[in-house]
């Protein structure tokens, strides 16, 4: 496999993981956006976990709506906390239902070494571009319908020319109402102006560490490949990607292949570092069983 990107492991990343959790666990979980400290569950480098309600979750009897936000992660030791906070979900008996979800938040400025509002914006063009070619994969991922979901559905027609606005404008309000006009949707970019970050919203909620080790490298390596793309093409898919996307199973494969994942077009794993890199012969193929599952369900969707 190709060598580490260093580059990524510099990247300050979180997660959002929505769950449903026994109401005999002893968690305290906080208000929407206001959230307790989770003092039982590993930390990162002294910081807690939050435990937070959020209205959208679904739950049954016994059971708690409860959605984990990570601290502020980064490098190795950020994986190895996110996998050990993993491990704690499932001791103390977390579940997910098709209400749930799973959100990966990227800081842009990290990826781009730049806190500068106009290179925000031309990496939000480049990498709403790729998601939109890669959307199949994205969704197929995850083995659900989260592409039926509001709140990560794909992008609408109009993403395209907004995210054009975003990296053109040069008035910063404008490129602030273009970012919030692509809605919250499968990428989100209401939060690029003025905090620098997008946050990955397709993906299904889980408590597999092989799904998500996935999720977030593919969200970490989409964003590494926008900050280094140069020549962009249209925002719908090009011959060769639609024969490449035809379904999710040669969907993810063809990711793989863009991020330089495997192939030989790139020098490094872009995303991947740590434990990223070291497991990805075990999660990619539960990435690729979760991906014919999809075409199995999905396969005819347009994406």
């Amino acid at each position: 496999m190709k060598t580490q990107d260093t580059k990524a492991a510099n990247i300050l990343f979180g997660i959002e993981l929505e769950t449903i959790i026994p109401t005999d666990s002893e968690i305290s979980v906080g208000r929407y956006h206001g959230g307790e400290p989770v003092h039982s569950a590993p930390n990162f480098r002294g910081t807690p976990w939050m435990a937070e309600r959020d209205g959208s979750i679904a739950t049954k009897d016994g059971y708690m709506a409860c959605e984990f936000v990570s601290p502020i992660l980064q490098g190795e030791e950020g994986v190895n906390a996110l996998c050990q906070f993993v491990d704690f979900l499932n001791e103390i008996g977390a579940e997910v239902n098709d209400s749930c979800g799973c959100h990966v938040t990227v800081n842009v400025d990290s990826v781009i070494g730049s806190t500068d509002a106009e290179k925000r914006g031309d990496f939000a063009r480049k990498l709403a571009h790729i998601a939109k070619w890669h959307a199949r994969a994205i969704y197929g991922q995850t083995g659900t319908g989260r592409h039926l979901n509001h709140y990560s559905a794909q992008f609408s027609p109009d993403v395209g020319d907004l995210a054009k606005q975003i990296a053109r404008e040069q008035n910063y309000a404008e490129k602030t109402r273009a970012a919030h006009a692509c809605g919250r949707g499968m990428v989100n970019f209401q939060k690029l102006f003025p905090r620098g970050l997008v946050e990955f919203r397709a993906f299904a909620g889980t408590t597999n560490l092989a799904k998500i080790q996935h999720h977030v490298a593919t969200s970490l390596g989409l964003c590494r490949r926008a900050s280094q793309i140069e020549c962009l093409g249209g925002f719908k898919k090009n011959k060769m990607q639609e024969a490449r996307t035809r379904t999710a199973a040669e969907a993810v494969k063809f990711l793989w292949d863009y991020l330089g994942w495997t192939g030989s077009k790139r020098d490094c794993a872009l995303g991947l570092f740590g434990n990223l890199h070291r497991d990805f012969r075990h999660y990619r193929k539960e990435a690729l069983r979760l991906c014919q599952k999809f075409d199995e369900r999905y396969g005819s969707v347009a994406l």
